[in-house]
């Protein structure tokens, strides 16, 4: 018999937790009845992941709340739920009132899970515990094992693919096959610091190197993407969000990847898994996990990043990549 699972997410705007959640509901979705809950619509236009997972689910089985919060406590006593996964802490999100009702009902028959997707939350902050933590990282299970909950780590996969023909690829993408060219993947933020590639791209304009931005830009940071817009580099294209990422990954030369404010990025598992050389920064949150991985370098954030740019582009026949 099939449970009946209950997915309460934040939000499923383009990004990192809506790719993980229709990861686990494809994964799923044979074994179990699947509802989801979007607590907050914050655009109707960045959907790439919330379409595939209205589509994958029965139609009434898809629910976006509207001001009124509250409903979700209706909507859980219609569906009377054998599992509550709620794929972000409620305190990141939900009403303390509302979390209250789902976690502390004295006659609950739901068993309760949670994931974050979130490395900065101070959990001494923590109000509500599950009955179970699903992590998506070592760094999470490290940091919340002092609850003494039952938790499991469950990361998104890194599946290899096979290797496509370079010219084939780009000429799905109409680019020109004797340019390198350099692939940024995610939302435009002061944490994934676009900011940067920009800044190296302005050095690099002599050079037949041309670099690529996919992700959406979402209004509530255009205090920060909008300046780069205004002084962008003739060897910069924006591609916005896009729903055939992995045209990209199979097309370009190297994934460059400069952000400073990370969990457990699923852009990086997917350029592994298309054999891309990846540039980027080793945080604290990774754990080194990556540096097992002979395609990943490491940022050194000073101008020798041109160097390591060009040489992992076959423009610089020089030995200068030694930071691991």
């Amino acid at each position: 018999m099939s449970n009946r699972l209950l997915f309460i997410t934040p939000h499923l705007s383009t990004g990192g937790l809506p790719q993980y959640l229709l990861r686990q509901i494809e994964s799923l979705k044979y074994d179990n009845h699947i509802y989801v809950i979007e607590y907050n619509n914050y655009s109707n236009e960045y959907i790439v992941q919330k379409d595939k997972i209205k589509n994958i689910i029965l139609p009434n089985c898809f629910f976006t709340l509207d001001s009124d919060k509250t409903k979700i406590l209706e909507i859980i006593s219609r569906i009377n739920p054998d599992i509550i996964y709620f794929e972000e802490i409620p305190e990141h999100f939900m009403q303390y009132d509302i979390a209250r009702q789902i976690y502390d009902r004295k006659d609950r028959n739901y068993f309760i899970i949670e994931t974050s997707h979130d490395s900065t939350f101070d959990i001494k902050y923590k109000k509500f515990l599950p009955d179970k933590f699903i992590h998506v990282s070592q760094y999470m299970e490290d940091k919340y094992k002092q609850f003494n909950i039952p938790s499991e780590i469950i990361e998104y996969p890194i599946i290899m693919k096979p290797k496509i023909d370079r010219t084939k690829a780009l000429d799905k993408l109409n680019l020109n096959p004797n340019y390198k060219h350099v692939l940024n993947v995610g939302l435009f933020t002061p944490g994934k610091n676009q900011s940067r590639i920009i800044e190296i791209a302005k050095y690099l304009e002599d050079e037949k190197i041309n670099f690529h931005f996919v992700g959406n830009q979402a209004e509530n940071f255009k205090f920060y993407w909008e300046p780069l817009m205004k002084k962008l580099p003739l060897n910069c294209k924006i591609w916005g969000e896009r729903n055939d990422v992995k045209n990209f990954y199979a097309a370009m030369d190297l994934f460059l990847f400069p952000s400073t404010f990370e969990l457990n990025p699923i852009v990086i598992k997917e350029a592994i898994s298309y054999h891309m050389p990846i540039l980027m920064n080793n945080l604290e949150v990774y754990n080194n996990e990556y540096s097992k991985y002979n395609n990943v370098h490491y940022l050194s954030n000073d101008i020798k990043d041109l160097d390591k740019i060009k040489y992992l582009l076959g423009l610089f026949k020089n030995e200068v990549i030694n930071e691991k």
